[in-house]
């Protein structure tokens, strides 16, 4: 890593000391690095544990102005800070590199890396990925948006990464090759972050700057990296209907087939839902580098259970299935649960709000008026779904949401928490909101 030696004569800045922050200054300080650390909070949550260390390290915590930042010669920025922060602007136009811990990561690492975005499916594709990689004999690290952070990925005895990553960590990247990537979908999201849907659509699409194999979904246009793909690229494609990798009718029954290789039956899949088959279909293109064998395949599918909180079934009460679909915190996720829930299990009833992050949550009305018999709102946001169903009602809470969702199920019903916004309004996190539904349901058995 003679990288890392070169640091060490650079005026480093750490801008914001919460979860990533943390890591890369405990990472820098790990090999010989003491860099100067920002927070705008004045009490930041990696403060104390700063003052342990026995280094004397410059902290600036508060006004950012105050921090000079235009005065360093490398910004190393966590990735809920944005690049048009006034003071980083200032930073950027006096010539200060600024970057992320991925950037950091990508400039460090020597093994195959798979990368994974997209507005929805991101931690069920990179955990399915790599419990089948895990299955083939491969040491994995999964890390990035979800499980290690990337940094420490790189202190694992691992063969290949497998990266989830955000649009967020991505405006920062630059250097990350991959063996393959893939853009999942990209839906309205973000809207209080970015100036316009383009301009998330252009930080997602940096994941295949640098890729030798680009996994697009070709049912959404801006998954696309061009229209004429880099020779020095290898593209394929992915959709339940058509592409390299896709659903093919064999014997009367669904299969996954790769590029026209009919593999296994759909029914092998343990998870729910056509976007899950699709997700299926996903990892299959993004391991085709690795040769993994088909029957690895199979039965990792078959044994996958899936991720809490993502289209989770929690219990049928009197006929009717309650689902936890609380990680459904965009429109795009949404429909993709609805409409993937409603294809094989019938008539919903959604259970939706919290903060729109600025989308336009129009949308959704076609869905809800097809696939709901009711819709129950709460939140910050939730009056903006009256006007998309006829039967959309507003309540107080999750609570009352669920009483009565249950009021109005019969049997053959679901009950289904698939937001379509983000829970910050109510609580701290989307995995809050989701074991508070599940406590509800519970209680009802």
């Amino acid at each position: 890593m003679n990288y890392l030696e070169s640091l060490k004569d650079k005026n480093i800045t750490v801008l914001g000391l919460g979860v990533t922050g943390l890591g890369i200054v405990r990472f820098l300080l790990a090999h010989g690095i003491v860099p100067k650390v920002v927070d705008s909070r004045t009490a930041p949550p990696g403060a104390a544990w700063l003052s342990q260390q026995g280094v004397e390290i410059e902290a600036v915590f508060g006004d950012l102005a105050e921090a000079c930042l235009p005065n360093c010669d490398m910004l190393i920025i966590s990735p809920g800070i944005p690049l048009y922060e006034p003071n980083v602007a200032k930073a950027i136009a006096a010539g200060v590199e600024v970057i992320g811990d991925i950037e950091l990561f990508a400039r460090l690492n020597t093994k195959p890396v798979i990368a994974v975005t997209g507005s929805n499916g991101k931690s069920t594709v990179v955990s399915l990925a790599t419990a089948v990689l895990k299955a083939a004999g491969y040491k994995v690290g999964l890390g990035g948006n979800i499980g290690t952070a990337a940094l420490d990925l790189l202190a694992l005895d691992a063969d290949i990464y497998v990266l989830e990553l955000s649009s967020f960590q991505l405006e920062t990247t630059t250097s990350l090759r991959c063996k393959s990537a893939m853009i999942l979908n990209v839906t309205e999201d973000h809207m209080d972050r970015y100036p316009d849907f383009a301009a998330y659509r252009d930080a997602k699409l940096r994941i295949y700057q640098h890729a030798e194999r680009v996994v697009v979904n070709a049912d959404d246009a801006n998954t696309y990296f061009a229209l004429t793909p880099d020779p020095q690229q290898e593209q394929v494609t992915v959709s339940l209907t058509r592409g390299d990798y896709c659903v093919e009718i064999a014997e009367g029954k669904a299969h996954f087939s790769a590029l026209g290789q009919v593999c296994f039956a759909t029914n092998e899949l343990a998870l729910l839902g056509g976007h899950n088959q699709f997700n299926a279909l996903a990892v299959m293109a993004l391991l085709a580098p690795f040769a993994v064998p088909v029957g690895v395949f199979k039965e990792t599918f078959a044994s996958f259970v899936g991720l809490p909180h993502r289209c989770q079934f929690v219990a049928e009460v009197n006929g009717v299935r309650y689902i936890n679909d609380s990680k459904a915190t965009n429109v795009g996720a949404a429909i993709a649960a609805i409409e993937s829930l409603a294809d094989t299990l019938g008539k919903l009833v959604l259970i939706v709000g919290g903060d729109a992050k600025g989308a336009d949550l129009a949308p959704l009305g076609k869905v809800l008026r097809q696939h709901c018999k009711a819709v129950f709102s709460f939140g910050q946001d939730g009056a903006q779904f009256l006007a998309l169903h006829p039967e959309a009602q507003l309540v107080a809470n999750l609570d009352e949401a669920v009483q009565r969702a249950q009021q109005i199920a019969t049997p053959g019903d679901q009950v289904v928490l698939a937001p379509a916004c983000a829970s910050i309004d109510m609580y701290s996190n989307y995995m809050a909101r989701g074991e508070h539904f599940v406590q509800l349901v519970e209680g009802l058995v």
